[in-house]
């Protein structure tokens, strides 16, 4: 299972980093279609956490409060981790919006600009967590570990997009933007050898990795992603909206149908 959760987040990174470097003269394609993918993922982290992750862990480990314990704390954790990265590096606190990055005339409007550092470091937080989310997924089972890899996919690759176009803004060279897009993606495989190490001896303790997933899941969902779809001011931009996050949660749910049959 080790090497197809390697294979699933290499799958993602290459994919993350290539639709970065399609982006180089595409930024007004990225500000007219990222909420929609955004509000998509939403539904996708969603229904892979609460419909999948979630009851996996209770049907290996059963109903018992250490699971609770586990996702209410990896959401808790993520949000301390975050915050020391922002009060580390000085950056806003907070969330960056698709609605920022241009007034119209090709120029970013912040009271407090992000800093690259900062971009970064979050990236590869977020990097470490998927990778060990879809080597836990894999090691319960094939079936979840590729509706993992899904899951991540689909919000991963318009993130690595929103980063590289935000990094573009803040005067990044766009060689070294790719770079570091790339760099961004590597505790991915970090996450994915951390998790195998601890469970070469204590293979069923792996199974405790569960909740955890789906802890990141929920956090990067209504955190990270959620206050960046709170903007749209229209009807119609809404029931896209709406549209898309339910989508999302369709999706899943063929995805296991069709792998399940």
């Amino acid at each position: 299972m080790m090497l197809g959760a390697l294979a699933g987040v290499t799958v993602v990174q290459i994919g993350a980093v290539l639709a970065a470097w399609g982006l180089q003269s595409k930024e007004r394609f990225l500000r007219r279609y990222l909420p929609m993918f955004v509000s998509l993922a939403v539904g996708v982290l969603l229904a892979t956490a609460l419909l999948h992750l979630l009851p996996e862990a209770v049907g290996q480990l059963g109903n018992r409060q250490g699971v609770w314990l586990l996702l209410g704390g990896t959401m808790l954790a993520l949000f301390a981790s975050e915050r020391l990265v922002s009060l580390v590096t000085g950056a806003h606190p907070e969330p960056e919006r698709l609605d920022d990055f241009d007034d119209g005339h090709g120029h970013r409007h912040s009271p407090h600009p992000t800093r690259p550092l900062n971009l970064v470091i979050a990236s590869m937080l977020h990097s470490f967590v998927d990778g060990a989310a879809v080597a836990t997924a894999f090691a319960a089972g094939e079936r979840i570990g590729w509706l993992t890899t899904f899951a991540i996919a689909l919000h991963e690759i318009p993130h690595r997009m929103g980063d590289f176009a935000l990094l573009v803004h803040l005067d990044v060279p766009l060689k070294r933007a790719l770079r570091l897009a790339f760099l961004a993606g590597m505790p991915s495989l970090l996450g994915v050898l951390a998790v195998y190490a601890i469970g070469v001896t204590h293979a069923d303790r792996i199974l405790w990795f569960l909740p955890v997933s789906a802890g990141s899941f929920l956090y990067i969902a209504t955190v990270n992603l959620m206050p960046e779809i709170q903007v749209v001011r229209s009807p119609g931009k809404l029931a896209i909206q709406l549209l898309s996050l339910i989508a999302g949660v369709i999706l899943v749910l063929a995805a296991a149908g069709i792998y399940s049959a």
